[in-house]
């Protein structure tokens, strides 16, 4: 994201997260998911970009969980955005999310 490009809402971040992991196939939404979910709201990359997709017609999606981790980092940053669905993330506050998720994945 430039100066001058709309701040990214949080919760986009979250849905978006989701969406890839479903993509995926993955039991819960990991940090990988999150660092891609940021990269296409960004427009660093395309969601086709992100593979082949799941159609949710003609069978069941199961309920999909959050790591442990990416659960406790969501809602701290929930708290620290002020506990509001619209919160929304400058540049620099989304590099600093962006950071945090790079150590969670690395560990």
């Amino acid at each position: 994201m430039s100066d001058g490009e709309e701040a990214v809402r949080f919760l986009d971040i979250l849905t978006t997260a989701s969406s890839v992991a479903h993509a995926r196939r993955a039991d819960a939404v990991a940090g990988v998911h999150l660092l891609e979910a940021i990269d296409v709201l960004t427009g660093a990359s395309e969601p086709d970009d992100m593979g082949a997709s799941v159609s949710p017609l003609g069978h069941r999606r199961t309920e999909l969980s959050a790591e442990p981790a990416v659960r406790e980092l969501t809602q701290r940053w929930f708290t620290h955005l002020g506990g509001t669905p619209e919160a929304s993330l400058d540049a620099e506050t989304l590099a600093e999310l962006r950071n945090e998720i790079e150590t969670l994945v690395r560990s």
